[in-house]
């Protein structure tokens, strides 16, 4: 897997191993279980929750019971920055696969972040990147461009980000399905299934028992621009 280029923009990597160890030495482990829910939205949470292993999605649902993926999170990633200003959540979390967290609570980040910049600019730094990667998902969701190359895009970047190499391809290493890529690009699930269908005879990706394979990386960017 590109392990390296997973983890690269996660807090706790990011971290001197001084501030690391303060940070972890203030929490406690939490762990969830593949498809378990770990807040909803309006929940009063008092920790911040900072992955250790796994993936978790974060996502919103709609009046009309539609699911929005807002960000798929990682090894060393922060999953809820606002708890530092508000209590209340604003958007809920679910496991993609049996995932490892560290819970410290927020009284601990506040005495952590006094004492320590480094920590302090990092979480910042974390609040930042969120900031800027839903700049681009509002670029992207007013329709300029075609579902296909949005799709090509999402899952190419998935495939980089979260990629295991396998003798077929590049295998995303949490399952993906035609539902869940619907609910990260606001699409219609019909319209996705016909695009991956149309990519599995054209060799492009395998999409078997949940798990999406991309065979082959090169035409799958060049269809996303």
């Amino acid at each position: 897997m590109n392990s390296e280029k997973r983890v690269e923009r996660g807090l706790l990597n990011l971290l001197s191993e001084k501030s690391r160890k303060e940070l972890l030495d203030a929490g406690k482990v939490k762990t969830l279980k593949k498809g378990e829910i770990l807040f909803a939205e309006r929940e009063e949470v008092k920790c911040m929750y900072i992955i250790l292993d796994g993936f978790v999605a974060l996502y919103r649902n709609s009046r009309y019971g539609e699911i929005k993926i807002i960000f798929i999170c990682t090894n060393g990633e922060v999953l809820n920055e606002v708890v530092l200003q508000d209590k209340k959540t604003s958007i809920c979390t679910k496991a993609l696969a049996d995932t490892q967290l560290l819970c410290v609570h927020r009284s601990e980040i506040y005495k952590l972040m006094a004492d320590n910049t480094e920590l302090s600019r990092e979480i910042f730094d974390s609040l930042a990147r969120k900031t800027r990667r839903l700049y681009h998902q509002v670029g992207n969701a007013n329709g300029t461009y075609p579902i296909e190359k949005r799709l090509a895009a999402k899952i190419w970047k998935l495939a980089r980000d979260y990629g295991n190499s396998t003798p077929e391809g590049v295998q995303i290493s949490f399952e993906l399905t035609v539902t869940f890529l619907a609910n990260m690009l606001g699409a219609k699930r019909e319209t996705i299934s016909r695009i991956i269908s149309s990519w599995k005879k054209d060799e492009i990706v395998i999409h078997e028992n949940g798990f999406l394979t991309v065979i082959d990386m090169k035409s799958l960017k060049e269809i996303s621009q």
